[in-house]
């Protein structure tokens, strides 16, 4: 088993998924955070849907859960510091919004003025699996600013240096400590009519 978890991680990381600022706002609080799952969750194009995996323990998780809402940005090749600026600690500790220009159309929630595209959702499902926390969304908004490919997860690596490397490593053993347990206990309490076999 342990083999095959450090050859999952080797092919894990030669994926090249785009990355996605996901913000949300609550009343008075909002965050954002850089997510690396966020899927088309719906085939018929007249009713788009969204799916969204965020780690139950950020700030932001918390914002869509108390506000329903969402918005998933994919950011322009050229803006790995945006990225960064998602990723590197928590909207607990700062407003990671306060340096972006956002959109005034949308006063409820931070939509990013520079960006390749966004998709603005209502939640209408979560589930809770102890190391995610899963969102299912109608579009209510669109839109796309670029016809060129999105930055994604190789290419904010390459901009990244040690440190910053150094810093999104700890990060993600952080997470993955505080969230074994909750996962484990996930496993635990799936109900018959959910669990395989």
């Amino acid at each position: 088993m342990e083999l095959a978890a450090g050859k999952a991680e080797d092919i894990f990381r030669s994926l090249n998924r785009e990355l996605w600022v996901v913000t949300a706002a609550d009343s008075e609080h909002r965050g954002g955070l850089l997510a690396t799952w966020v899927s088309q969750a719906s085939l018929d194009p007249a009713r788009p849907v969204i799916l969204a995996g965020l780690a139950p323990n950020h700030y932001t998780t918390e914002l869509v859960r108390n506000s329903g809402q969402l918005v998933v940005h994919l950011l322009n090749s050229d803006q790995s510091d945006v990225a960064w600026n998602f990723c590197r600690d928590s909207g607990r500790e700062r407003d990671k919004l306060a340096s972006c220009e956002l959109e005034t159309t949308f006063p409820d929630i931070p939509v990013l003025a520079s960006c390749h595209s966004f998709l603005l959702g209502r939640v209408f499902a979560c589930v809770e699996t102890g190391e995610r926390t899963y969102f299912w969304a109608d579009i209510e908004q669109a839109e796309k600013y670029s016809s060129s490919a999105p930055l994604c997860e190789q290419q904010f690596l390459q901009w990244c240096d040690e440190d910053k490397k150094n810093v999104l490593k700890s990060d993600k053993l952080t997470d993955v400590q505080l969230q074994r347990d909750l996962e484990s206990n996930f496993r635990q309490s799936i109900p018959d009519w959910l669990r395989f076999g």
